[in-house]
Parts: structure tokens; sequence; C-alpha cells
């Protein structure tokens, strides 16, 4: 059986990452060196994947998903927001100078160096993910939808969240069908990452 409804929505999602990661990269749009062939690129790498995944997702299985929406929970608050920023702030604004002095002649400005980093994340997390796809993905809810709501939990809450999340919503989505669809996808994913974050790197001259 297909569900268009379900193909359709994460479809929308996809297309809302998509976005979002647009929104990133245009803030800095002054420093690309070559936007026709950078606007090419983007849309070349990334909606196939969109594509694929939504085509994917709306095939139904026997098998459910790893992380259930009920396991899930309401982790996600306001207020823990605000106490999570003391761990998010140091940690964006290391990896903001990380990538902005990668280059003696200037790196990924900011936002732009946390989204290479974003994709630097998810394609280690990738590969690992095709040889052990539970643990990874157990890692990621553990982290993610940890019911504790102390300041420290909440931090790692949110780094999980930004720099696992697509890799762990994807995997949650591939944990319900078999093997010889699941690792061949997710190796492709994991090319994908690499190809991406490439992109984005010539797209600033480095």
């Amino acid at each position: 059986m297909f569900s268009i409804r379900k193909s359709l929505k994460t479809f929308v999602k996809g297309q809302l990452w998509f976005l979002l990661m647009l929104l990133i990269l245009l803030s800095y749009v002054t420093y690309w060196q070559d936007p026709y062939l950078a606007w090419t690129l983007i849309v070349l790498f990334i909606q196939p994947v969109i594509f694929l995944l939504a085509f994917i997702d709306g095939f139904r299985t026997k098998k459910t998903v790893e992380i259930e929406p009920e396991e899930r929970g309401n982790v996600f608050t306001f207020r823990g927001f605000l106490k999570s920023l003391w761990f998010l702030i140091p940690v964006l604004l290391f990896f903001t100078l990380v990538t902005w002095y990668a280059d003696f002649d200037g790196g990924l400005p900011f936002p732009s160096g946390i989204l290479a980093v974003f994709l630097m994340v998810n394609c280690s997390l990738s590969f690992l993910s095709f040889i052990m796809p539970s643990y990874v993905l157990t890692f990621y809810a553990a982290n993610a939808y940890d019911k504790s709501k102390t300041a420290w939990s909440e931090g790692f809450r949110y780094i999980a969240i930004y720099f696992c999340g697509l890799n762990g919503e994807i995997q949650n989505l591939l944990s319900r069908f078999p093997f010889y669809v699941q690792r061949p996808i997710t190796l492709l994913l994991c090319i994908w990452y690499f190809l991406v974050l490439g992109g984005i790197i010539n797209m600033f001259g480095l």
C-alpha cells in the first residue's frame, strides 16, 4: 500500500528544511564565488533526495518505526530552551570561530559555517548508521527525547536535534524497512552529505 498523504507530508517537511538551509546560505550571498553554479548544485543535490525520501515514506510496512510518536512525549518547552542556552551559546560560538578561521583568507561565515558542521556531523553519523543504525538512533533518541529537565539535559537535547536530527529522523523513517532497502539508501545519503558539504565549501571559494 502507498499513502500519498504521508508522502506529501514528508515532501513538505523536506521543502521546509530546504528553505531554512537556503535562508542560512543567503545571509552571506555576497561571499558566494559563483552564484549560478551554487544554485545549480544546491537544487541538483538536495531536491532529488527530498523526492526519494518522500517517495519511500509513502510505503506502508508491517514493521513500525523505532521511535514511536507516543514515546517522544512533550519534552520541548520554551523554559527548557532557555535553560539550554548556557550550553548552546558556547558550542555555537566555538564552531563559528573554528569555521571562520579555517582558512587564512577567511573561512565560512556564521551561520553558513554552522550549517557546514551540521552536514559534517550528519555525514559521519550516516556512515555509522550504515554499520550500526540501531545504536545511532538510540543515541539520538536518548538525547533528543530525554525526559529529564535539567539544564545539562536540555543543552544536549538541542545539540542532538540540530547536529544529529536530520540523520536521526531519516534513520527512524528507514527503520521500518528491511536491510536491503535501508542500507543502500543510508550509503547514498552518506555520499549526499559529503557532496552538499563540498558544494557549500566551494561556494565560498575554499
